[in-house]
């Protein structure tokens, strides 16, 4: 599930270079949520990569685990909180680095900081967290390096 511009572009042009075909499904808003997971059954799509999007984010565990159980699809998302909520594994950058970046400008321009005058910044750590209940759940067996390779697995 992804909005269909520019990342999600490139993603479709590197699966078609290694073989793959990848489909996007734009999802707007939570409404929009049974109809991505069936075009997902129509296509016989058994994995998807979720956006980390605030939509998706906020309505992750609520409206997108329970569709993802209810259709065994498999999902890779990008922040933790979604694979401690159903994801089969997350890799991405971590919500508390991105916020404390986010609170760092904010201060700057609360004492006076022009936003011109500060320097772009990027998140520099990235987590891999693996959801080894929901491997079991789906009769997965994630190979052992890669379980040590993880920041976290959740059990």
């Amino acid at each position: 599930m992804s909005h269909p511009e520019g990342a999600a572009q490139h993603a479709v042009d590197a699966a078609g270079a290694l073989g793959f075909e990848l489909t996007t499904v734009a999802v707007k808003d939570p409404t929009e949520f049974g109809a991505a997971f069936e075009t997902f059954a129509t296509a016989n799509i058994n994995a998807v990569n979720i956006s980390s999007t605030s939509l998706f984010a906020t309505s992750f565990r609520l409206g997108i685990a329970p569709l993802l159980r209810r259709h065994s699809i498999l999902a890779i998302c990008e922040w933790r909180e979604m694979a401690a909520s159903g994801c089969l594994a997350s890799y991405g950058v971590t919500q508390n680095e991105v916020y404390t970046l986010i609170a760092d400008h904010v201060d700057r321009i609360l004492k006076g900081a022009k936003p011109a005058d500060l320097p772009i910044v990027q998140p520099t750590r990235f987590e891999l967290v693996i959801n080894k209940a929901v491997a079991r759940e789906m009769g997965l067996t994630i190979q052992q390096r890669t379980l040590e390779l993880a920041d976290e697995v959740i059990e």
